[in-house]
C-alpha cells in the first residue's frame, strides 16, 4: 500500500520555519506555479502577521529520505505557500519594510511604519517577538507518490482556472477529438485508479501522442505538448490517425496486464513509462513477457531499497535509488530515459534496448 500521511509540522512558527529554509527545496518540479508577488502583497502578508489575523495553511511534501542535489539537502518540498514563505523569509532577511501606512492596531500610539525586521528587532523587540512566534498552519504530507499529491491539490483547489490540458482541450485541429475518443479505452475507463477531473485523462493521452509521434524518448513538459498541438492545429485528420491507432495498439497490450483500477498506476510518471515500454516491447514482439506480477516485484523491490537505503545507503541499490529521485522529474527526458534503462535490465535484462552501461551505474550490485 502506497504510504500517504498528513500531519501538522509542531514547530511552525515564522522563525522555525526561517530557520528551515536551507532544507526546503522551494521550486520542486510538481509545483503549481503561481504568480509573483508583488512589493504591497509581501507588505500585506506581514502586516496580517504582526496584527494577528489570520493566514492561510502551508504545505510541505515531507521527503522518506533526504533529497541530495549537488551540495544541498532537502527534507521537504514547497507545494503550496512559495509567496507566502518567501515574503516571510524576505521581510527577516530585509529585503523590505513595511508599507509607509503600516498601523498597528493593538496600540495606534505605537508607529511600525518603514520599519525592517532589524529595525523592529531593535526598537519594539516584544513585537518583534510576536512576529517571531506567530503560528503558521503548516501541513506536511508524507508519501513517494507524487501522483497523490497532485490529487490532493486538484481537490484543494477546486475555484482554479483552466489547467493545460483543459486549454488543449479547446485548442482548434484534430489532437483534441482524438483525445476525446482515446479516454473511452478501457484502459482510461477501467485500469487506471483516479478519474478524468479536470481532464487528467486528457493530459496523460496528449503525452501518449507526443510520444508515439516520435523516434526518441524525449521531454513531455507542457511546452512541448502545447507545441505539439499548435503545430497540429491546421492538420487534416487523416494526417494524425497513425497517432491514434499507435496508441490504441500499445493501450490494448497495456489493458491485458493490469487489472482494474490498479495500484500500478497510481502515478502519472509511472504511467508513462509503462506506455513506452510496452510500445518498444510491441514493436520488439516480446510484450507477452511482461507480467503484472513481475511488475509488482519490481515495486517490491523498490520498497525494500528505500528501507535499506535509511539503515545503510552503501549497500542499497544506486539505480533503484536513482529511479526514486529521477520520479520528481516524470517529464523531463533524462529521467524518463534512465528510468526505462533501470525497468529493462530488471524487467527484460536490457532486451528493449534502453539499458546502456553509460547510464546504469555499476554500483547497482
Amino acid at each position: 500500500m502506497t504510504r500517504f500521511q498528513i500531519n501538522k509540522l509542531q514547530r511552525s512558527s515564522a522563525w522555525s520555519l526561517f530557520r528551515m529554509r536551507d532544507s526546503i527545496k522551494m521550486d520542486p518540479v510538481y509545483q503549481r506555479q503561481g504568480d509573483i508577488w508583488t512589493l504591497d502583497k509581501r507588505r500585506l502578508l506581514i502586516d496580517t502577521m504582526i496584527n494577528g489575523f489570520d493566514v492561510p495553511k502551508l504545505y510541505l511534501h515531507k521527503f522518506a529520505t533526504p533529497l541530495i542535489e549537488g551540495d544541498s539537502s532537502f527534507e521537504y518540498a514547497m507545494i503550496d505557500g512559495k509567496q507566502r514563505t518567501e515574503a516571510i523569509f524576505d521581510f527577516i532577511e530585509n529585503r523590505f519594510a513595511l508599507d509607509a501606512d503600516f498601523v498597528y492596531l493593538h496600540d495606534d500610539e505605537v508607529d511600525l511604519r518603514r520599519l525592517t525586521y532589524q529595525e523592529l528587532a531593535s526598537r519594539f523587540p516584544d513585537i518583534k517577538q510576536d512576529f517571531d512566534s506567530f503560528n503558521l498552519d503548516v501541513i506536511t504530507i508524507d508519501t513517494d507518490d507524487i501522483e497523490l499529491i497532485e490529487d490532493l491539490f486538484s481537490r484543494l483547489n477546486e475555484a482554479m482556472p483552466l489547467n493545460a490540458a483543459e486549454k488543449r482541450n479547446a485548442r482548434p485541429g484534430p489532437l483534441p477529438q482524438l483525445v476525446r475518443e482515446l479516454v473511452q479505452h478501457r484502459f482510461f475507463t477501467q485500469k487506471i485508479p483516479f478519474t478524468n477531473k479536470r481532464y487528467r485523462h486528457f493530459d496523460i493521452i496528449a503525452k501518449m501522442l507526443l510520444m508515439v509521434g516520435r523516434e526518441h524518448v524525449a521531454d513531455t513538459k507542457k511546452a512541448y505538448l502545447d507545441n505539439f498541438f499548435e503545430r497540429h492545429s491546421d492538420s487534416a485528420r487523416a494526417d494524425v490517425e497513425h497517432l491514434k491507432t499507435g496508441v490504441a495498439t500499445v493501450l490494448d497490450a497495456m489493458g491485458r496486464i493490469f487489472v482494474d483500477d490498479d495500484p500500478l498506476l497510481r502515478s502519472v510518471g509511472m504511467i508513462s513509462l509503462y506506455f513506452l515500454m510496452f510500445e518498444t516491447a510491441v514493436g520488439k514482439e516480446i510484450a507477452h513477457r511482461i507480467a503484472r506480477a513481475r511488475l509488482l516485484e519490481f515495486e517490491d523491490s523498490r520498497q525494500r531499497n528505500r528501507r535499506a537505503a535509511e539503515d545503510d545507503i552503501a549497500r542499497a541499490n544506486y539505480n533503484l535509488l536513482e529511479f526514486d529521485r529521477f520520479a520528481q522529474s516524470p517529464n523531463d527526458g533524462i529521467a524518463m530515459r534512465f528510468r526505462l534503462a533501470v525497468l529493462d535490465q530488471e524487467l527484460f535484462g536490457g532486451a528493449l534496448g534502453f539499458s546502456d552501461e553509460r547510464v546504469l551505474s555499476d554500483e547497482a550490485d
